[in-house]
């Protein structure tokens, strides 16, 4: 049947979900049930938005909830015609209620299954169809989900049907996919490194998943991609195992939940990536023991990215230590506003500013070596130039970050720490976090105690002043202080402050920080001095990075 064929399958029959509409309520995860239909005559409100959220509302607007009723109505027994009737009243309500911009076509498909052959529901589908072709949302993962319903719609039926607007309705879908992948205001919806522009490692993972039933979709159709196309989408699952972490969930990055890549098959890849459109990611080996590290760069804030540029993430001894804020959902408030802001990410900011998003950050410098890795990244985002040197080593584990700006009285550098982490000691220049160690489980390895060092290094003729380096958990007015892993969810967790002021005529700053997570008690230490034919104001620096018993001498431009 060819509706049940462009439905691509109504949702599995579950008694519960069925009765719970049937009493008038209904429950869009994560949000609780409510009350919809209060007279459980299908007379519902269809403007009503209990939580103020706009995903609540859209999926309720969208109908795929109704689809469950029908689902009643197939499956049989003595309450089927009771599902139907209830699903009949629901659909000409929604009908009269919700625009056609608003509705699903393929759910309108869906539901007709419950009334084959009847009017008021068919008529309606052809309309409903050529407005999701005529209103592409773009070369993103909105256009693709458009793109893949009109393909499976349109293949679903005869060429001819709807007075041979099915066979339009393919042609449309062939032809904004592969503009998707032409030079476009938002960059190749899949760049030739296999990265999405949606400068979020979550929805790397969203379209990937969406093109691995894509692609059979398309050859049956008769619509094969490119060859050149389909090799980008092949290099997808490299850019999802270089975004893991060793606990196995992506790093979050832009609008971003917990949560782990796909199953991807085992393939050898180096152990630091750069990719063009912002990333760096880094381990000191593959497999749970590791350290991981992330970097971004690249375009201003797009899509679902966030304005995190030189923003870094830290992973070692088994545990997040320094993350991003996170992502909580898409509600419309001051926190979510937060979570997309500077301040959410560890970076370099100067507070004062406002700050561009629509700025590019170039990665200047990139020298990779087994043992250490070296970037520099520069941009004039937050008031004036900025830059941000990063020297990432291995056996012992550390950093040293190297931040410059200039034009701006105040700056900071913010260290979000990951829940977990409680902060024992603050001085002027430094901070000190520790975790527990935690036993092994059925799931998971033993994690070791852990220390995380965060110190300000005075560079040449530097003195840092009382109260330079501050802590905030938990704050509201303004935010700061919190880290979302899922939706509708936030932990108050602490973030380390260092500020600086800028001096001289161009009222510039530097700032050298060393961030090393040992055992508790090992001691970490850094000096800086002038390196041979430098500068103090401008460096190069020598700095030599104690860990334990280790001296690492190093040279940061």
């Amino acid at each position: 049947m060819a509706a049940a064929r462009a439905c691509g399958g109504l949702p599995g029959f579950g008694k519960a979900a069925a009765d719970e509409i049937m009493a008038g309520k209904l429950t869009i995860s994560p949000f609780p049930a409510v009350t919809v239909d209060p007279g459980r005559d299908g007379d519902i409100n269809w403007t009503q938005n209990p939580f103020h959220h706009p995903t609540w509302q859209q999926d309720f607007q969208s109908g795929g909830w109704i689809e469950m009723l029908i689902s009643g109505y197939l499956a049989g027994g003595p309450g089927a015609r009771a599902y139907l009737a209830r699903a009949e009243a629901i659909i000409r309500s929604w009908l009269a209620g919700v625009p056609v911009s608003g509705r699903d076509p393929q759910t309108m498909i869906c539901l007709s299954e419950g009334f084959p052959g009847q009017a008021w529901i068919a008529d309606q589908i052809d309309a409903s169809v050529n407005y999701l072709a005529a209103h592409w949302q773009g070369p993103w993962n909105h256009g693709l989900v458009q793109d893949l319903k009109l393909m499976r719609i349109g293949c679903a039926y005869p060429p001819g049907a709807f007075g041979g607007d099915a066979l339009k309705w393919r042609q449309t879908a062939d032809s904004q996919i592969l503009s998707s992948f032409q030079p476009n205001r938002l960059g190749p919806s899949i760049d030739p490194q296999g990265v999405v522009n949606e400068q979020a490692t979550g929805y790397e993972r969203f379209v990937y998943d969406l093109w691995q039933g894509g692609v059979p979709e398309l050859a049956g159709c008769g619509y094969p991609l490119p060859p050149g196309i389909a090799a980008r989408i092949a290099k997808m699952p490299a850019f999802l195992a270089e975004a893991t972490q060793p606990d196995g969930n992506l790093v979050q990055i832009g609008d971003t939940y917990v949560e782990p890549p796909p199953a991807l098959r085992a393939q050898r890849l180096p152990l630091v990536a750069v990719y063009d459109a912002g990333y760096v990611f880094g381990r000191s080996a593959w497999g749970p023991g590791g350290t991981f590290y992330s970097l971004r760069f690249g375009p201003g804030r797009q899509v679902h990215g966030h304005d995190d540029h030189m923003g870094l993430t830290y992973y070692s001894r088994g545990r997040n230590l320094i993350v991003n804020a996170g992502h909580t959902g898409y509600e419309v408030s001051a926190y979510r506003n937060y979570l997309r802001s500077p301040e959410a990410a560890s970076t370099f900011i100067s507070p004062d500013a406002g700050f561009r998003g629509a700025a590019a950050t170039v990665l200047t410098t990139s020298e990779i070596g087994p043992a250490s890795q070296f970037y520099e990244l520069s941009d004039d985002a937050s008031g004036g130039p900025r830059s941000r040197s990063v020297y990432v080593h291995q056996g012992p584990g550390f950093m040293l970050v190297l931040d410059r700006g200039s034009g701006q009285e105040n700056y900071q550098q913010l260290w979000h720490l990951d829940p977990g982490l409680t902060v024992t000691s603050v001085t002027a220049s430094s901070a000190t976090a520790t975790a527990p160690a935690t036993a092994a489980t059925a799931t998971s390895p033993a994690i070791p105690a852990t220390a995380l060092r965060i110190t300000r290094v005075p560079l040449p003729g530097q003195v840092i002043g009382a109260g330079s380096t501050t802590v905030v958990t938990g704050q509201t007015n303004p935010y700061q202080g919190w880290v979302s892993r899922q939706a509708l969810q936030r932990t108050p967790a602490p973030v380390v402050i260092m500020n600086s002021t800028g001096t001289g005529t161009s009222l510039s700053a530097a700032m050298l920080t060393l961030i090393a997570a040992t055992a508790p008690g090992m001691p970490v230490t850094a000096t800086a001095t002038v390196a041979p034919g430098g500068t103090p104001a401008n460096g190069p620096y020598l700095v030599l990075a104690r860990v334990g018993t280790a001296t690492v001498p190093v040279t940061i431009p």
